[in-house]
C-alpha cells in the first residue's frame, strides 16, 4: 500500500505531459502573410464614400467585421488599415487584390478590436481617415487614382503566437481629391485636385440581358406548354429577382429625368441572349416546369412565372425603343466548340439568326455587325466560324497576364482593334475588368477567358469589396491620361448577378466618368465602324488562345455532330401541316437550339461537359423516338394475293406533329416484281398505300418492307409480311394453252368425221347399238 501511494503523485504530471503534447500549435506567420491556418476572417462591409470626387467628404470611413473561423479562442485580436501607391496598370487590378503585400504602408496604429473571440464570435471594426493631411494619420492621396486599400488583422490562437491571420483588400477609386480645410497648410492642400480630362476615353458599355439555358430538352416545337427544367427563371423576372434589377437598372439609369442629355443612353447596349427571349416569350402563354430534381423528366407541374415573365418582357420591349439592343450567340454557345462540330446550320442559328429572334419578339431592328463573348476567349476556331458567318466585330477579352513577357514590367492590356481575317475584326475589352465586373454580386464568377497569373479568389472577399474592385476597374483606364487607345468596352459576363446596389453604382461610375469630362460615350455601332477601319491588315491568330479552362471535351462535340446530322436528315422529309401551320424546320428547331444549349458557357466551367452530356442524352432519345414514330402497320398475320397482280395493300403510320414525305423500299424474294410508288407523303394519322405488284409463283414468302425518308434515312423497323400466292404465272398459262389447244383439235377430228359420214376411230370400240337392238 505505501509504495502504491508513493507513486500516484506522478500520474497526472505525466497524463499533463502528453496532453500537452497532443495539443495542436500554430507557427508564427511571415511577416505581411496571414496565417494558413484559418483562425479569423475579416470581411468589409461599408466603403464610404465609395468613389471619392472632389465635392465627396474629405475623410473616408470603412466598417469591417472578424469572425473566429477557427477551432479555438484568439486572444488580442487588432486591425491596421493599409494603404498603396495607385494602380499603374491593368494587371495591377488585379495583383494588387492578393498575394504579395510588401506594397503596403499603415495608414495608422493597430487599434484593438477584442481582447479575446470565441469560436464563432464575430465584433466589429471601424476606420476614419482623412484622405490626405499633414496633421494626422491619412491615406495620402494626392492625385487621382485607383487606389489599393487592405485591412490588416493580427491576433494570438490558444496554443500559438501572435501571428497575422487574415487579411481584406479593396480598390478605391478617385476621380478627383477633396479639400482638406482642417489642415494647417491651406496653400498647399486645401485646394481640391480635379482629375486630367483632356484625353477622354471613349466608353461602351454592355448590359447583359441573358440566363442559363432553362428549356427542358427534347421537346420538338408545336408542343404546347413549354416545359422549364425549373421554376427559378419565374423568380429572376419577378419584382427584386436578377433579371429585373438588371432591366430596372438600366431603365432607370437612361431615363429622361435621371439622363436628360442621353450620354449615358448612348454609351450602353443591351446585350440580349435570344435564347432567354425565346423562353419568357414561351412563359407569357402558359407553361409547366419538370417535376425531376435535375429538370429532365417528362412529368411536370404548372408553372408560376406567366405574368411575371409579360412584365418584365413589356417592360424590355419599352426600353429596347428608345436604346441600343444587340444579340449575343444563341445560349452562349462555345464558338470554337460548334467549330468543331461542322455543322453550318448549327453555326448559322447560333450567330447569323440571332438577330433575327431579338427583332421579332421586340418589334426592332437590333444592331448588327458585332459579335459578344462575354463568358469565354475568342478562340482560332471561333474565328473561323465567324469568317464563315460574314463581316462581324467580335468583342471579346484581350490577351493579358500579370507580366509583360518581354519587360518583365506589370502588363496594361491592349484594347487597339485587329483584324483577324477578312472577315473578322477584334476589338478587345481588359480581361481584368471584365473579371472585377464577373465578381460582382452574390453569384461572382471567374471568366474562363482570364489568365491564370490575375485569379483572385472569389470567396473570401465581402460583396462590398468585390463592389469596390469593379468601380475601380471601371475607372482605372480613365484615370490613367498614359493608357493606349483612349477607347473602353466595359463587358460582364453575360449571365450576370448584380445585387441592385450592385447596379446602382456601376451605372452611377459609368455616368459620373461621363459627367466629369473623363470619358464620352461611344454607341455600339461607332465601335463596329471604328474597328473596322482602324483593324489594318489581318494578323491570323496572333496570340489568341488555342484552348481554355471549361472547354468542351471531344465526346461531346462528335455527339452533337451525330445527333445534328440525323436532324437536318429527318428535317428535309417534313413538310408544313396544312392545318397548323407548323413547319417542318419549326418542329425540329427546338431540338437544335437543345444542342446549342448543351455547349452555353453560361454553365460553370467545371459542370459543363457533364451538363451538356445529361441534356444531349434526352436530346438523342428524342430524335430516336422521332425516327421510331413513322412505321409501316404490321398486320400480324398473312397476305394471300388471289391474282397474279393482286396489290400488296400496306398501311403507314405517322405519330409526328407534320407530314413527312417517305418512300418504301419492298425487299420481293425472285419472282415477284414490286412496282415503286416513288416518294409519298404521309399526313399525321394513318395512310393506306396499294402497291402493284406482279407474281410468278404459287407458294408462301416472306416479303421485307422498310420506310425510309426520301434522302435514305431509315423511319422505324423494317416490317416482314407472309404473303401467300394462289398464282401459277407462265407454267399455268402454258398448261392452259396446250389443254386448250388438244381440246380443240380433238373437237375439229370428230367434227371432221361426222361431216363426212365416217365414223370416229374413237367411237370404234364402243358396241354398236343398232346390232344390239337387233338381237332383241
Amino acid at each position: 500500500m505505501p509504495r502504491r501511494v508513493g507513486k500516484l503523485p506522478r500520474i497526472p504530471a505525466i497524463l499533463g505531459v502528453l496532453a500537452l503534447l497532443a495539443m495542436p500549435t500554430i507557427a508564427p506567420a511571415a511577416a505581411g502573410e496571414p496565417g494558413s491556418t484559418p483562425f479569423l476572417q475579416v470581411r468589409i462591409d461599408s466603403v464610404a464614400p465609395d468613389l471619392i470626387t472632389t465635392t465627396s467628404e474629405p475623410t473616408i470611413t470603412v466598417t469591417g467585421t472578424v469572425t473566429n473561423v477557427g477551432d479555438r479562442p484568439v486572444h488580442d485580436v487588432v486591425a491596421r488599415l493599409e494603404h498603396a501607391a495607385a494602380v499603374n496598370s491593368s494587371a495591377g487590378l488585379r495583383t494588387n487584390l492578393d498575394g504579395n503585400n510588401d506594397q503596403f504602408q499603415p495608414v495608422g496604429e493597430f487599434t484593438t478590436v477584442a481582447d479575446e473571440m470565441q469560436r464563432g464570435q464575430a465584433v466589429g471594426f471601424t476606420f476614419r481617415y482623412p484622405i490626405r493631411s499633414r496633421t494626422e494619420p491619412s491615406l495620402g492621396i494626392d492625385n487621382p487614382g485607383v487606389y489599393p486599400l487592405l485591412v490588416n488583422i493580427n491576433g494570438t490562437p490558444d496554443y500559438g503566437d501572435a501571428a497575422r491571420l487574415d487579411d481584406a483588400r479593396f480598390l478605391l477609386p478617385v476621380l478627383g481629391v477633396p479639400a482638406d480645410a482642417a489642415d494647417a497648410a491651406p496653400e498647399t492642400l486645401t485646394d481640391v485636385v480635379p482629375p486630367d480630362t483632356t484625353k477622354p476615353v471613349a466608353v461602351t458599355m454592355l448590359w447583359p440581358l441573358a440566363d442559363k439555358p432553362r428549356l427542358a430538352p427534347g421537346v420538338p416545337g408545336g408542343t404546347t406548354p413549354v416545359r422549364l427544367m425549373n421554376d427559378d427563371l419565374a423568380v429572376s423576372l419577378a419584382p427584386g429577382g436578377r433579371l429585373d434589377t438588371l432591366l430596372s437598372a438600366v431603365d432607370f439609369a437612361t431615363s429622361p429625368a435621371v439622363d436628360p442629355g442621353g450620354e449615358t443612353t448612348r454609351a450602353l447596349c443591351l446585350a440580349v441572349d435570344p435564347d432567354l427571349l425565346v423562353t419568357v416569350n414561351a412563359m407569357t402563354v402558359g407553361y409547366v416546369v419538370s417535376d425531376a430534381p435535375d429538370g429532365l423528366g417528362a412529368a411536370s407541374h404548372p408553372g408560376t412565372g406567366q405574368a411575371a415573365a409579360a412584365a418584365w418582357l413589356d417592360k424590355l420591349r419599352a426600353l429596347a425603343k428608345r436604346m441600343c439592343v444587340a444579340p449575343t450567340p444563341y445560349a452562349q454557345a462555345d464558338l470554337g466548340a460548334l467549330q468543331r462540330v461542322g455543322d453550318a446550320g448549327l453555326n448559322s442559328a447560333a450567330v447569323a439568326s440571332a438577330g433575327d429572334i431579338i427583332d421579332q419578339i421586340l418589334g426592332i431592328t437590333s444592331v448588327r455587325g458585332a459579335t459578344i463573348l462575354g463568358d469565354g476567349p475568342l478562340t482560332p476556331p471561333a474565328v473561323d466560324l465567324l469568317g464563315s458567318q460574314g463581316s462581324t466585330v467580335a468583342i471579346a477579352a484581350a490577351d493579358c497576364s500579370a507580366q509583360d513577357s518581354s519587360t518583365g514590367e506589370p502588363m496594361i492590356a491592349d484594347l487597339a482593334p485587329r483584324r483577324l481575317s477578312p472577315q473578322v475584326v477584334m476589338a478587345p475589352f481588359d480581361p481584368a475588368v471584365g473579371a472585377a465586373l464577373a465578381a460582382v454580386g452574390t453569384d461572382p464568377d471567374l471568366p474562363t477567358y482570364l489568365d491564370s497569373s490575375l485569379d483572385v479568389p472569389l470567396n473570401h472577399d465581402s460583396t462590398v469589396a468585390r463592389r469596390q474592385d469593379a468601380i475601380g476597374s471601371i475607372l482605372w483606364r480613365a484615370l490613367q491620361p498614359g493608357a493606349e487607345p483612349r477607347d473602353q468596352i466595359l463587358l460582364p459576363p453575360l449571365k450576370w448577378s448584380p445585387q441592385p446596389s450592385d447596379a446602382q453604382s456601376m451605372l452611377t461610375a459609368l455616368a459620373t466618368t461621363i459627367h466629369s469630362g473623363l470619358a464620352v460615350p461611344r454607341p455600339l455601332d461607332v465601335v463596329i465602324t471604328q474597328s473596322t477601319a482602324e483593324a489594318g491588315a489581318a494578323s491570323p491568330g496572333a496570340n489568341l488562345p488555342a484552348d481554355n479552362r471549361g472547354r468542351f471535351d471531344d465526346d461531346v462535340v462528335s455527339t452533337i455532330a451525330g445527333q445534328v446530322g440525323r436532324l437536318w436528315g429527318l428535317t428535309a422529309a417534313l413538310t408544313t401541316d396544312q392545318r397548323t401551320g407548323l413547319t417542318g424546320p419549326q418542329y425540329t428547331a427546338p431540338l437544335r437550339e437543345d444542342m446549342l444549349r448543351a455547349l452555353s458557357q453560361t454553365e460553370p466551367a467545371d459542370e459543363r461537359n457533364d451538363l451538356a452530356r445529361q441534356r444531349l442524352a434526352v436530346v438523342g432519345t428524342t430524335i430516336g423516338d422521332l425516327f421510331g414514330a413513322v412505321t409501316i402497320v404490321n398486320p400480324g398475320g398473312s397476305y394471300t394475293l388471289a391474282t397474279e397482280h393482286s396489290p400488296l395493300p400496306l398501311a403507314v403510320r405517322n405519330d409526328l406533329a407534320v407530314p413527312i414525305r417517305v418512300r418504301l423500299q419492298v425487299d420481293a424474294p425472285p419472282g415477284m416484281t414490286v412496282t415503286d410508288l416513288g416518294v409519298q407523303e404521309v399526313p399525321p394519322g394513318y395512310l393506306p398505300l396499294r402497291v402493284p405488284i406482279e407474281v410468278h409463283f404459287t407458294q408462301r414468302v416472306a416479303v421485307d418492307v422498310t420506310l425510309r425518308t426520301p434522302d435514305g434515312l431509315q423511319l422505324g423497323e423494317p416490317v416482314r409480311l407472309s404473303v401467300h400466292s394462289n398464282a401459277y404465272g407462265k407454267v399455268l398459262f402454258a398448261i392452259t394453252l396446250i389443254g386448250g389447244t388438244v381440246l380443240a383439235l380433238l373437237v375439229g377430228r370428230r367434227l371432221y368425221h361426222r361431216f363426212r359420214g365416217q365414223p370416229d376411230p374413237a367411237d370404234l370400240d364402243r358396241p354398236r347399238r343398232a346390232s344390239a337392238e337387233g338381237r332383241e
